[in-house]
C-alpha cells in the first residue's frame, strides 16, 4: 500500500450513513473506542470512563457565524421573503439579484471580510449591494474570493446574526432548526464558518461530570473555514497545498503544557482543529521564542523543537505571530499525514471524516493507517453515522 497516493484514502460510504440531523441528546450518540487493534462500540458519554484528573481536554471555542446569504428565496428557506437582495449599478439604480450569493469566509479588519460569491461576474470591484437596507461593497478580489466591506456602524457579526444563515456543510440539507445543534456549547468567539464537530457531542451535563472528576479543560480559538470540506486534489498527497487557518492561543500555553507533561498528564485533543493547534506549537515556539526570553527558556518545548528546521517553521507558521493582550495570533499551515511524528497529542476525540480529505490523513497518522481503515470498515458495517452530525471516535495513541 502506497500511503502517498490519494486513492489509499478512499472508502465506500452508503449515502444513508451521512447524518442529516444531530443526535439528541448529543452525548448519547455512538462512540467507537480505538486502541491499537482493539475497538469497542460504546455511547459517547462512556468517555467518562477513560478520563480523570490525569487528562487535559483541549477545546476549540470558536463560534460558528451565520455566514451565508442568498437572493434565491427557495434556497433561503426559512428567511423567505424577508430578505431583499439588490444590486446597485453605477447610477445608483437597484435591481433584484435573485441568484446572488455571498459566503463569509474570514473577517479581515473592521467590517471588511473575505467571501466567496456567485455569480462572480456580478461582484465587480466597487459594485455595491443592498441587503435589507445594509450596504455591502466589493473592494478587492482574487480568483477565489472577494473582499467585501459593510458600510455600517454595526459590527459585521451582529449584522450576520440578524439576516444571514448558518452555512451547514454541503452534504447536509439546510433547515433553521439544524442551526442550534451545529453550535458547540463552549462556543465564544465568532469567526468559524464550520463547526469544530467533535465538540458537538459535549453537553453542559457532561461538562459538569468532567469537572467532578477533576479533568482539566483548556480552550483556544481556531476559526474554521469552508476549506475544511475540501478533499485533497492531487494524487501524490505530499504535493498538496493545504489551507491555512487562523489561531489565537493564550500566551501561557507553553508554560501550562510543559508543566502538565512534567506531571505525566495526558493531552486529549477534542477534534482535528485542536490537534492542528497543538502540533503547531513546537514550530510556533521556535518562531516566537527567538524574540521572547520568557517563552524561549521553556525547557520542555526546547527539547521538542531540537530537530525542527527553520524551513519547517516557515512552511507551517504561515503568518508572523502577533502577541497582544496575553494571546498569540498566527496562521497555521501544518499538514499532518502518515509519517508525521506527533509531539503533544496523546489521545484524540474526532468524528468520521470525508474520503480523500486531509482530516482523514491526520487520523491515519495518529492511529496508523491499517488501524484506521479497520475502524472505518467496522463503523460502516455497524451503521455508525458519518460526518458533522455523525458519531464519534475516541482514539488512544499506541
Amino acid at each position: 500500500m502506497n500511503l502517498t497516493k490519494l486513492s489509499s484514502y478512499n472508502y465506500d460510504l452508503p449515502k444513508e450513513l451521512i447524518a442529516q440531523t444531530a443526535y439528541n441528546p448529543a452525548d448519547e450518540c455512538k462512540l467507537l473506542y480505538c486502541k491499537d487493534w482493539e475497538i469497542k462500540d460504546l455511547i459517547f458519554k462512556d468517555i467518562l470512563d477513560f478520563l480523570d484528573e490525569n487528562h487535559i481536554l483541549f477545546f476549540n471555542n470558536s463560534k460558528v457565524v451565520k455566514a451565508r446569504i442568498t437572493g434565491d428565496v427557495e434556497i433561503n428557506g426559512d428567511l423567505g421573503d424577508n430578505i431583499k437582495f439588490y444590486m446597485i449599478d453605477e447610477k445608483g439604480n437597484k435591481r433584484e439579484c435573485k441568484n446572488c450569493e455571498i459566503l463569509f469566509l474570514k473577517k479581515v479588519e473592521w467590517n471588511t471580510f473575505e467571501a466567496l460569491v456567485r455569480p462572480g461576474k456580478k461582484f465587480k470591484v466597487w459594485r455595491k449591494f443592498d441587503i435589507n437596507g445594509y450596504i455591502f461593497e466589493v473592494v478587492d478580489f482574487t480568483k477565489e474570493w472577494r473582499l467585501i466591506k459593510l458600510h455600517s456602524d454595526e459590527d459585521i457579526f451582529d449584522v450576520l446574526e440578524k439576516l444571514w444563515q448558518m452555512p451547514l456543510p454541503p452534504y447536509i440539507s439546510y433547515s433553521k432548526e439544524k442551526e442550534t445543534p451545529y453550535q458547540p456549547v463552549q462556543a465564544k468567539k465568532e469567526g468559524s464558518v464550520a463547526a469544530p464537530t467533535a465538540s458537538l457531542h459535549f453537553t453542559k451535563e457532561l461538562f459538569k461530570k468532567l469537572e467532578e472528576k477533576w479533568v482539566w479543560k483548556l480552550e483556544s480559538t481556531l476559526h474554521i473555514g469552508m476549506w475544511t470540506f475540501k478533499t485533497v486534489d492531487v494524487e501524490d498527497i505530499t504535493d498538496y497545498d493545504i489551507h491555512s487557518e487562523t489561531v489565537e492561543i493564550p500566551l501561557d500555553i507553553f508554560k501550562k503544557l510543559g508543566e502538565a507533561k512534567e506531571q505525566w498528564k495526558k493531552v486529549v485533543a477534542v477534534g482535528t482543529t485542536w490537534t492542528r493547534i497543538l502540533e503547531s506549537l513546537p514550530y510556533l515556539w521556535v518562531e516566537v521564542g527567538r524574540n521572547s526570553e520568557e517563552i524561549g527558556r521553556n525547557l520542555f518545548f526546547k527539547e521538542l523543537a531540537k530537530d525542527i528546521s527553520d524551513e519547517e517553521v516557515k512552511k507551517f507558521i504561515a503568518s508572523k505571530p502577533v502577541i497582544s493582550n496575553g494571546t498569540i495570533s498566527f496562521d497555521t499551515k501544518l499538514y499532518i499525514y502518515p509519517w508525521f511524528k506527533y509531539k503533544l497529542v496523546d489521545k484524540l476525540i474526532t468524528n468520521f471524516h470525508l474520503p480523500k480529505s486531509s482530516l482523514l490523513m491526520l487520523v491515519a497518522a495518529f492511529m496508523w493507517y491499517e488501524n484506521m481503515m479497520k475502524a472505518y470498515k467496522h463503523a460502516v458495517e455497524n451503521k455508525y453515522r458519518f460526518f458533522s452530525f455523525g458519531d464519534a471516535m475516541f482514539i488512544e495513541n499506541i
